[in-house]
């Protein structure tokens, strides 16, 4: 009876640690596949909500682009969120408020959401029609340019405006403008354009706002923020029922004394289960690596002493193209490898893998300069290395930012994007000088300037004489756009001209150029005057438009002024459109220079083809003729060339009497330069040089 009764004991004992251990597995294992389950769709509703905003995005600004994708993604967005409302884990008590909060407010954000991209996606069909067909509207008629040039360039600015608005989101440019065309000619054709052009902008007018309203409301949803403030709950009830599970585990062992051996199998599955979870969290799966969110966390308590070291596999793309992802991936993990042991040795330092090419490794006791010869040795051996994959030998580079200062990852990410455009160098220390938000700020600057300077009248011309070096009397004149600041400075385009070229305000500068420098030339009826051009201003109908009605009115002063084209733009446009160009400016009599000959392709060939009068040898060339017999070989054949040809030749940066005599000797018709004379407000009185 004794022995009986323990044996019974011991096997309800048993069954009870045997149903409690059950029970805990099964529980365990059903929390944490539904807490992967929730987990997962939040992170999709997320990533879809990123992907249609960003093809919002596009859509709004790029004229043709597919729709299919913000569909694609709507019904997915639609789906996820149906899936996360559905969560078995909401059902839970611990979990009311989360389920209530993607009940309520969640819910409401997302159908207004996707009720506004079912407003963007009709509003922005309804815009870009209306202006893709006032664009084939304005440039289907040919005639009216002939007939009503005032019309159609009102017509085409008015165009202009509203892709401005439409492409920079930007209703400042619908402000201060009539944009409905007005004509007094009887001429049907005519009024037709005119009722047809003003049906369309008044639709415009109408819709625009709305659509950019619109575009900025899908943009700027709020439900990225609720959603990470959802996990953030979500997490931090989820380490509570992790806790109660460890507590669990501690009792299931306690009651498992007498069947120890399955007890302990049991809690290592646990443990090992448990352990996995984390690591999946804080590990990337392919390399063993720690992850991009252990970095950011890292950074977050790490010492302002500590470098980090961002390494990129350059054309990476091109190796899982050729080869596919599979042999991509063990490419990864053989560089992980290599890098690995490569930085054994070395103290304190923690690998991650920060994205899919991408590598972080963080010093907490080296100097940046340390970090500077570490990466350049690891570079080098990278690069000498054949890495040995399926049998095929692969050689890697690499570009690598090191960086000091903080947010760590933020500053060596941008200074591995300055790397990876220069092919010169393939290391690079994060400056503050390569901060972007500087960079913005002072591009923002710097157009503001010129708007200011657009509309107080001080973009001027400044003007440079050309010498006749066989009568050493200046004969033409270059000019050269300044910018006046309100303290009387003068700021030469390098200051501000390449930032605003992405801005309207570069073809309001050209027009300046053109009217003020015919306006110079119309005075001084001796010589000649020439404008810079670039490509973009050929291939504006604005401005091209601007330049002939010019002409055209003054057919005199236009024979006097010369139009410069730069030598390393004329490869980059379809030859037809130069070619037309050239002709209706020989058409009035003026000249076609190509300016900064020999420092682009310098092709001979196209001087022929493009009608060109007189070729600007480039000051590089020039201005080492006296120490460089290379150029003053190069310098020789060019003009023999052009002499061949019927063309003349302007040499620039002639600052020494030397350079001049010696171009003088060598029959170079022109020369330019501070020798004879700087940029200057007005043309000079006194037209005479000396040597």
């Amino acid at each position: 009876m004794f022995r009986k009764k323990p044996f019974i004991t011991l096997v309800l004992f048993g069954f009870l640690s045997f149903g409690s251990l059950a029970y805990f597995y099964f529980a365990q294992h059903s929390f944490m596949q539904n807490q992967r389950e929730f987990l997962i769709h939040l992170n999709n509703l997320d990533n879809y909500n990123s992907d249609l905003t960003n093809e919002a995005l596009k859509n709004s600004l790029f004229a043709y682009n597919s729709q299919d994708q913000i569909a694609h993604d709507y019904d997915a967005m639609q789906r996820e969120f149906k899936h996360l409302q559905e969560s078995k884990i909401l059902n839970n008590t611990p979990y009311t408020m989360i389920k209530k909060g993607i009940n309520e407010q969640l819910r409401t954000q997302v159908n207004t959401f996707l009720l506004k991209v079912q407003d963007f996606l009709l509003l922005n069909s309804a815009v870009k029609n209306s202006i893709v067909f006032l664009s084939s509207h304005v440039n289907s008629t040919s005639s009216l340019q002939k007939e009503e040039p005032q019309l159609y360039v009102q017509a085409v600015k008015i165009l202009d405006l509203f892709k401005d608005a439409r492409k920079m989101q930007d209703l400042d440019y619908l402000t201060k403008t009539e944009y409905l065309l007005n004509s007094d000619s009887k001429d049907k054709n005519v009024q037709l354009f005119v009722q047809i052009f003003n049906l369309h902008a008044s639709y415009l007018m109408k819709k625009l706002p709305l659509f950019l309203n619109t575009t900025e409301d899908v943009i700027n949803n709020n439900i990225g923020t609720t959603l990470h403030k959802e996990k953030k709950e979500f997490n931090k009830i989820s380490l509570h029922d992790f806790a109660f599970f460890d507590r669990f585990a501690f009792v299931v062992v306690v009651l498992l004394l007498l069947y120890l051996l399955l007890a302990i199998y049991l809690f290592v599955r646990y443990r090992q289960t448990n352990q996995s979870l984390q690591y999946s969290l804080s590990h990337d799966i392919l390399t063993g690596l720690y992850d991009r969110s252990l970095l950011l966390k890292d950074t977050l308590v790490l010492s302002k002493s500590a470098v980090i070291l961002l390494l990129n596999v350059d054309a990476f793309k091109e190796i899982n193209d050729v080869y596919g992802n599979d042999f991509g991936n063990k490419v990864l993990v053989s560089l992980t490898g290599f890098v690995s042991r490569y930085l054994h040795s070395t103290s304190s330092v923690k690998i991650y893998r920060v994205g899919g090419d991408e590598f972080a490794v963080i010093f907490t006791d080296k100097s940046t300069d340390e970090v500077m010869q570490i990466s350049e040795h690891l570079e080098k051996s990278i690069r000498n290395k054949d890495f040995k994959i399926e049998d095929i030998r692969i050689n890697l580079s690499v570009s690598i930012a090191v960086n000091s200062v903080s947010p760590l990852l933020e500053n060596a990410d941008l200074a591995l994007k300055v790397v990876k455009k220069d092919m010169n160098r393939r290391i690079i220390e994060y400056k503050e000088k390569l901060s972007a938000k500087k960079e913005w700020k002072k591009n923002i600057e710097i157009v503001n300037t010129v708007k200011v300077a657009l509309k107080e009248d001080k973009i001027v011309p400044y003007f440079q004489g050309i010498v006749n070096l066989q009568t050493l009397k200046i004969e033409k004149y270059e000019a050269l756009v300044r910018l006046i600041l309100p303290s009387g400075e003068v700021l030469s385009p390098y200051a501000f001209l390449d930032t605003v070229s992405k801005t309207h305000y570069y073809y309001d500068i050209t027009k300046v150029m053109i009217r003020k420098t015919m306006q110079v030339a119309k005075i001084h009826t001796q010589q000649r005057f020439s404008i810079n051009f670039s490509m973009k201003d050929i291939t504006n109908t604005n401005i091209t438009t601007t330049l002939f009605q010019l002409f055209e009115k003054d057919k005199e002063t236009a024979k006097r002024v010369d139009i410069e084209l730069l030598e390393t733009e004329l490869v980059a446009v379809d030859d037809s459109r130069i070619k037309d160009f050239v002709a209706q400016v020989h058409s009035y009599g003026s000249k076609i220079l190509i300016d900064d000959f020999g420092t682009g392709y310098s092709n001979f060939a196209y001087l022929s083809d493009l009608d060109v009068d007189i070729l600007k040898i480039d000051a590089s060339i020039t201005k080492e003729i006296l120490t460089d017999s290379r150029k003053l070989h190069i310098a020789q054949t060019i003009h023999n060339f052009t002499s061949g040809m019927k063309m003349q030749n302007v040499a620039e940066f002639v600052e020494t009497k030397e350079v001049a005599l010696l171009l003088q000797e060598m029959g170079v018709e022109y020369a330019q330069g501070y020798l004879f004379s700087k940029p200057l407000p007005a043309p000079l009185e006194n037209t005479k040089v000396t040597l």
